[in-house]
């Protein structure tokens, strides 16, 4: 007795939907954004770093922002920035160090390593970016307004646009100009 093996066969419209699928899942894994029709590929990710070259601001810039790192170091935290010089703004971006000194100032998951969660990632613009925008979880607003007032204790302004969005705040008026006023 001789046994044919069987083979198993798909209905037409079952086998040419199976091999759309199995195409569309391999150009989500080549490019996300080229696989959804009507999505813009995302921007290029921000320079990163520690320093600030290229910064308007100058010395008191760079006072500011080493006053804020050291601070943020005692709290498990370090901060990046990249100069916007077209918008002459510095965008920052919080990154943990040590999640559990972390958690004394911050909510939300803290993975060392990772930025803390601000709802939106820092760099790319967009309405939720906003610094007005309240459509996040209680976490991310506590973030939001901890980064805020964290800043302008540094003497850095958020700017209205983006959470991650900073300019340093005017120099007051020196009283060397009063006094000249004054002498007059």
């Amino acid at each position: 007795m001789h046994i044919i093996p069987h083979t198993p066969r798909f209905p037409c419209r079952t086998y040419w939907l199976s091999l759309a699928a199995g195409i569309s899942l391999a150009a989500c894994v080549q490019s996300p954004q080229s696989a959804v029709s009507g999505q813009a590929p995302l921007p290029a990710p921000m320079a990163w770093s520690v320093a600030e070259e290229g910064c308007a601001g100058g010395e008191r810039l760079r006072a500011a922002l080493a006053s804020a790192r050291s601070e943020l170091q005692d709290q498990g935290l370090v901060l990046k920035t990249a100069c916007q010089a077209s918008h002459g703004a510095l965008a920052v971006q919080v990154e943990v160090a040590n999640g559990l000194l972390a958690s004394k100032v911050v909510r939300g998951p803290l993975a060392e390593g990772e930025a803390v969660d601000m709802g939106t990632p820092a760099g790319v613009g967009s309405a939720a970016a906003a610094s007005h925008s309240t459509d996040f979880s209680p976490d991310v607003q506590h973030n939001r307004q901890w980064l805020r007032a964290f800043m302008a204790r540094h003497q850095l302004d958020n700017l209205p646009d983006a959470w991650w969005r900073y300019a340093q705040k005017k120099a007051a008026p020196s009283a060397v100009a009063e006094v000249d006023l004054a002498a007059r």
